[in-house]
C-alpha cells in the first residue's frame, strides 16, 4: 500500500449499494392489475425474492481509485524498532516465498507484495481452492504505533486443468463489472474475510509480549 494523501487519523468504510442490471425496479406497478394477494400496508415484510441483489460495500480511495483497506494501531508501549522487526519477520511467516520487499529504514516504512491463498467457501466447514489473492501491504512505523495499508489487490485464478495459463483480475473490476454479477460479488466477500483474517493476524503479531512477574505466582 502506497500512502498517498492519508493522516493519521483512523478511516472508515463508505457505503455504496448496488443491484443486480437487468431489471427495472423503478417501473411504476400497472394501475388496472389487482391482486388480492398483495398487502397494502407499507411496513409489511418484502419477499426476499423480489428484493434487489446487494453486492458487497467496499472502500475505494478516492485518489488511487482503487479497493483499500487501511488502519492506525496505537501502542503506547511498543517502540518503533521493535514494531519494525515484528512487522518483518510476520510478512516473513505469512506472504508466501515469492514476496517481494522494498525497505526504508529510515522512515521506518516497509512495504511487501505478497500472496495468501484464495478460497470459496462452501460452507461452515469445506471450501476450495480458487487459486491466490495478490496484493501489497506498506507499514508506516512510529514510536507507540503503525499504520497499515492493504491495496492492489488481484486474484489470479487456479491453472486450467486442459492446459494455457491462469487469469488475472483487480478487485475493481469485480467490483464494478455489470455482468456475472453474483459470482464476482461472492469472490469479493470470500476474499474480504481472508483479508480482514490476515490483519487481525499482523496486529497479534505486532503486540508486545506480555511479560509475567516472577514474583506473581
Amino acid at each position: 500500500m502506497l500512502l498517498i494523501g492519508f493522516s493519521w487519523n483512523q478511516a472508515k468504510a463508505q457505503v455504496q449499494d448496488q443491484t443486480t442490471p437487468g431489471y427495472d425496479f423503478s417501473a411504476p406497478a400497472d394501475s388496472t392489475a389487482a391482486d388480492s394477494t398483495v398487502s397494502e400496508d407499507p411496513a409489511a415484510p418484502i419477499d426476499p425474492l423480489l428484493r434487489p441483489y446487494e453486492r458487497i460495500t467496499l472502500y475505494l480511495d478516492s485518489a488511487t481509485n482503487l479497493i483499500t483497506y487501511f488502519g492506525v494501531v496505537e501502542q503506547e508501549e511498543s517502540g518503533s524498532d521493535s514494531l519494525y522487526i515484528r512487522a518483518k519477520n510476520w510478512a516473513a511467516k505469512n506472504l508466501g516465498k515469492n514476496m517481494k520487499i522494498e525497505l526504508d529504514k529510515r522512515n521506518q516504512k516497509i512495504t511487501y507484495v505478497g500472496t495468501i491463498p484464495a478460497y470459496a467457501y462452501l460452507s461452515k466447514y469445506t471450501k476450495r481452492s480458487i487459486g491466490n489473492f495478490e496484493f501489497k501491504i506498506t507499514f508506516l512505523i512510529k514510536e507507540g504505533r503503525y499504520r497499515y495499508q492493504i491495496s492492489n489487490l488481484v486474484h489470479e485464478s487456479l491453472k486450467p486443468s486442459e492446459g494455457g495459463k491462469s487469469t488475472r483480475n483487480y478487485f475493481e473490476f469485480y467490483y464494478t463489472s455489470t455482468t456475472r454479477v453474483r459470482e464476482n460479488d461472492i469472490i469479493l466477500r470470500n476474499a474480504d474475510k481472508d483479508i480482514l483474517r490476515l490483519i487481525e493476524s499482523f496486529k497479534k503479531a505486532m503486540r508486545d509480549p506480555i511479560l509475567v512477574d516472577e514474583d506473581d505466582w
